[in-house]
């Protein structure tokens, strides 16, 4: 593309396209002013991605909705059939009805058979689901979007796509967020709302069932997470890698075997991880497979790979390299450390926002770093930072009004399309 079609691309989307795209969302609110029911879309495509549970449940019992969940996997994926069936375990055990996805077969028509008024995607970017599915079939309609996880960086990645500025409602978590989204958007934010963080509402319950197996010989020990992220190896891209896993993967086996009467150590993966092992020329399928198995069976480890709320809430201590994990885990107010290098290109890329999440925690550089982060914060009990995080959770993870998140995204969709009183 030469210079002169990059300039007119620019007016293009950002002179016309986007600003038409508000006077359209007008024009549709005032046709759905006081309709009732108003057909509402889930698309669900992961259930670690999946954030709009307490939402549907509150539209399924108020007339004003007819909501409806639709499985969607990412085609991409290396096995998106694994991942409709973790969908439909959940969706069954949560008595949730939804469409099933039915690999092989034509996709469902969304549009012929719901008549949608209201979509909400649980990823902002385009060409993830098949093509029948993809938001770019349904700009015509008011999308919504929650982020999966607590965004803790800048740039256009997390506020500037096509679908920030195309969609009718962004539900964000803080302030900062809504201040990022001014600074960076097209379209200055004008079509976001804060509502609080999307699994606020998961993590303020009063109690938490664990998922941490018992022990045999009957003794509690200090709960570990290790939540490593995707990225097996350093890429050139806007964002810095986070490829710690490769030099990380026998020291926490070793650590764990090592640790066995003291620490129970939980393996949690970033979803993509297994897939991008598998097309590794150093692991391949087999080694994945069975380096997964190895946690699943150690005597003081497991492997966890769907919700993670609980797990969070009823351990000790995480150690990560994960961006939402760095805000999210912040809800247990226990120590936390971040693996990396070199944390100078990390924080060159986040947010206000991130910079004070990330100043919490305590970071590992090496595995000496790793090794004392477990004997003197979390077996010493040596937390220097404890009541900065107390104060950060009462600042900024607490959902706006005193209400619950889900509630706050539906009183805003009330209000926008002046639905008035719940029947």
């Amino acid at each position: 593309m030469n210079k002169l079609s990059m300039i007119l691309n620019y007016l293009w989307l950002h002179g016309w396209k986007y600003k038409a795209m508000e006077r359209h969302h007008a024009k549709v609110e005032q046709q759905l002013r006081g309709k009732r029911p108003l057909n509402v879309v889930f698309m669900a495509l992961d259930l670690s991605l999946w954030r709009y549970q307490h939402l549907y449940e509150l539209m399924a019992h108020d007339e004003r909705f007819r909501p409806t969940i639709v499985l969607s996997p990412c085609p991409t994926r290396d096995n998106p059939e694994a991942d409709a069936e973790v969908l439909r375990q959940f969706f069954r055990e949560h008595h949730t009805p939804f469409v099933d996805y039915k690999q092989g077969q034509p996709a469902f028509d969304i549009r012929k058979n719901l008549q949608p008024d209201l979509m909400f995607y649980t990823q902002p970017y385009e060409h993830l689901l098949c093509t029948e599915h993809d938001c770019k079939a349904f700009y015509d309609k008011l999308l919504c979007y929650m982020p999966y996880g607590f965004w803790s960086s800048t740039g256009k990645l997390g506020y500037d796509l096509h679908f920030h500025n195309l969609a009718w409602r962004l539900y964000y978590s803080t302030n900062l967020h809504l201040q990022e989204a001014q600074k960076v958007a097209t379209n200055k934010g004008r079509n976001v709302r804060v509502v609080g963080y999307a699994n606020a509402d998961d993590y303020l319950r009063p109690e938490h069932a664990s998922p941490w197996k018992a022990m045999a010989d009957g003794r509690q020990r200090k709960r570990i997470i290790w939540a490593p992220h995707y990225s097996v190896i350093a890429k050139n891209s806007a964002y810095p890698p986070r490829a710690n896993f490769l030099w990380m993967a026998d020291f926490m086996v070793a650590l764990a075997r090592e640790y066995a009467g003291e620490i129970q150590i939980a393996f949690k993966p970033h979803p993509a991880l297994q897939t991008q092992l598998y097309q590794h020329k150093e692991w391949g399928r087999e080694r994945t497979d069975a380096y997964y198995e190895l946690w699943r069976t150690m005597e003081n480890t497991q492997i966890e790979t769907g919700q993670f709320i609980d797990l969070f809430m009823t351990s000790d201590a995480m150690v990560h390299d994960s961006g939402s994990f760095a805000v999210e885990y912040h809800y247990s107010k226990k120590p936390v450390m971040f693996v990396s290098k070199d944390m100078t290109p990390v924080l060159a890329t986040l947010s206000d926002f991130g910079k004070k999440a990330y100043g919490l925690h305590y970071i590992g550089k090496d595995e000496a770093d790793i090794r004392r982060f477990i004997d003197d914060v979390v077996l010493g009990g040596n937390d220097p930072m404890l009541s900065q995080r107390e104060q950060f959770f009462s600042d900024y993870l607490l959902p706006p009004g005193g209400k619950s998140v889900a509630q706050n995204m539906l009183d805003d969709i009330v209000e926008s399309l002046e639905l008035g009183v719940d029947e």
